[in-house]
């Protein structure tokens, strides 16, 4: 029975695995984007939530009228 080895190119792996790290490093910042983005979206719905719930002299102390206030709670978190 004979035994063979295998004899290893590491010439081919090498392109493969800096591949490999480029897009894992792509995926990394896409996905650290994303969550950025997320967490400006909640930022802004919570921001609009607090006014939505301001008395009328707070908002006449900040200039806004309350159907400035609603229009700007109505907006969506992610288009407006």
């Amino acid at each position: 029975m004979e035994t063979q080895t295998m004899a290893t190119d590491t010439s081919d792996e090498r392109p493969e695995r800096q591949r490999m790290q480029a897009m894992l490093a792509t995926l990394a910042e896409m996905l650290r984007r994303l969550i950025e983005d997320v967490e400006k979206f909640c930022r802004k719905r919570r921001g609009r939530l607090a006014l939505s719930e301001l008395t009328d002299d707070e908002l006449r102390d900040i200039g806004v009228s309350r159907s400035e206030a609603m229009t700007e709670a109505a907006k969506s978190a992610f288009w407006g």
